[in-house]
């Protein structure tokens, strides 16, 4: 990964068609998180376009339970730069938890995921790939990431989003 400014400090994911890293921002003087194209999906137009609408889409939000988009860098080397979340997904909070978590909890989070989607419904977005991997819990607070398939309403090819958690 190349990107003027930024100095990596670690992988954090890999999906089908990004990596996301931690990076170090030179301008900004404090750690953010990069999604980029895989290198094996680079010469990938459609990929490319992918992040490109996401980046747009995410800069344009600006909800407290949604990450923060911070940049889009286009071109051959697209990559879109957000804020680093404290925490965990509320997946990973399910596994350490195989009695359940606090109900207090549950609504609480319910409540900010809840909101963020109301806030995107509003703008004419639906997230598509709600789910516990793409929620970020901190100390009582959630917070929506991955716009990846985030599309205004309309038909699509079926199977769009993770399975197991499409809609009906």
């Amino acid at each position: 990964m190349n990107l003027p400014g930024y100095a990596v400090i670690e992988h954090l994911s890999r999906t089908r068609r990004f990596d996301t890293y931690e990076v170090w921002s030179e301008e900004r003087a404090c750690s953010c998180v990069a999604k980029v194209v895989r290198e094996d999906r680079r010469g990938d137009a459609h990929v490319r376009e992918a992040l490109i609408d996401e980046g747009t889409r995410l800069i344009g939000l600006v909800h407290p339970h949604i990450v923060r988009g911070y940049e889009l860098i286009a071109g051959p080397d697209a990559a879109v730069i957000m804020e680093t979340l404290d925490g965990e997904t509320v997946a990973h909070l399910v596994d350490r938890h195989p009695d359940g978590l606090p109900a207090e909890d549950v609504a609480w989070l319910g409540i900010h995921v809840a909101s963020a989607l109301r806030y995107l419904h509003g703008r004419g977005l639906l997230h598509l790939d709600v789910k516990g991997s793409n929620v970020v819990a901190d100390g009582g607070r959630a917070k929506l990431i991955d716009l990846s398939l985030a599309r205004p309403p309309g038909r699509y090819e079926p199977g769009l989003g993770t399975w197991c958690y499409l809609s009906p």
